[in-house]
Order: C-alpha cells, then structure tokens, then sequence
C-alpha cells in the first residue's frame, strides 16, 4: 500500500506559543512523527529516544518533557489509534440500525483506518509483545478489547435477529474480519487501481454474503 501520512495532528490540545517562540504541541506531535517513522522502519527495540530527538531535532530533554519514556510514547501511540477506532465505532452504531449496512461500514472504516492509521497499525502489530503484561499498557489493552466487543456485538447483533446465519461463532468471525482488515497494512494500495472504498467493497460482498 504506498505510505500514507502517518500521524494525524492531535486537535483536542489546545495550541500554545510561549513567549520565546517554542511551541509545545507542534513539538510534542514532531517527536510522535518521528517515532512513528522510526518504530515502523527499524521497530520499537532498535530505536533509542535520543534517535527520536534527532530526527524530530529536539533534544532529549524536550523528549522527557512531554513523555516519561519511550515505551510512555509507544503507549500514546496505540490509544490515538484506538481511541479513533472507538470514536468511528460509535458513528456506525448511531448511523444504522442494520446489521448488514453495519459490518459493511466496520470493513470500509478498517480498511480506511488502515490506510491512514499504516504505521500505528504497522506498530501495533509488530510490536504487540510490548503491550501484554505491562501495567502501562492496561489501558491499551482494554481499549483494543473494547474495539473487538465492538464488532462481536454487531455480528451477534446480525445473528440473533436472523440476518445472519445461526452457525457462525461471532468471536471466531470477528477474528477473522480483524485480522483480514488489519493485515492490508501490508499489501493495500492507496494510489493503485482499486480505491480503498473498492476493496472494503469486495472485503465486504464476500463477507456478507457468506454470512447471509
């Protein structure tokens, strides 16, 4: 998939000049874009803060006064991604109340997440290891946990209404539509000849129809 941008400027924060001219949010989002480069190129364990600083052309010290350490920003890293997970997850729900307009709008806002989330989702997955077992990360955990009860409920939804077929196990089919959205990360071109919209398309005929 070509490189789409790879962080998105945080816009709840409200913007701050100091008298001297520095300014902490555009610093704080350069060390976040340059972690983000950073961890998808060589990963989380083969980059060093002072690298990040030096990319970003900061110092360490502007790096430790907005994150605590590197796996604090690592942390920061996932919840933006699935915070705006959460957030879209939550239009879905409000749009429709159809459980077929609903997984096909969950597949679209996926593989569109994909594309403008590449490298947090790249992160993500290559380094999951560091989320698991860490008190850091707890919160990371159940806001990723929070996303896959999220598409459960909706499948579940489908089934027992009886949109869905009453053989399928929602857990396991959430999974499965997770993991096929998730991985696009490695193939899903944004400049090709199928638009992101065309693709979630046929993600989406193939899935509903073999669920109906």
């Amino acid at each position: 998939m070509a490189r789409a941008t790879s962080s998105r400027p945080e816009t709840t924060r409200r913007r701050q000049r100091w008298p001297d001219g520095y300014d902490p949010e555009n610093t704080r989002r350069s060390l976040i874009a340059s972690a983000l480069e950073l961890f998808e190129q060589r990963g989380f364990d083969r980059t060093s803060v002072q690298e990040i600083a030096d990319q970003a052309r900061l110092t360490k010290g502007a790096f430790y006064h907005h994150f605590e350490s590197k796996d604090d920003l690592l942390r920061h890293i996932q919840e933006e991604y699935l915070e705006a997970q959460l957030a879209a997850i939550q239009q879905i729900e409000a749009s429709s109340d159809d459980p077929r307009v609903r997984v096909a709008e969950l597949i679209r806002f996926s593989l569109t997440s994909v594309a403008e989330y590449r490298a947090h989702v790249t992160i993500f997955y290559q380094e999951r290891r560091h989320l698991t077992g860490d008190a850091l990360f707890a919160e990371v955990t159940r806001k990723r946990d929070l996303v896959e009860a999220a598409f459960a409920g909706m499948i579940q939804d489908g089934i027992t209404r009886g949109v869905f077929r009453a053989d399928v196990d929602s857990r396991i089919l959430t999974f499965g539509l997770v993991g096929m959205c998730a991985w696009a990360y490695q193939w899903l071109n944004v400049g090709g000849p199928l638009s992101v919209d065309e693709v979630a398309r046929q993600f989406g005929a193939v899935v509903l129809d073999g669920l109906a």
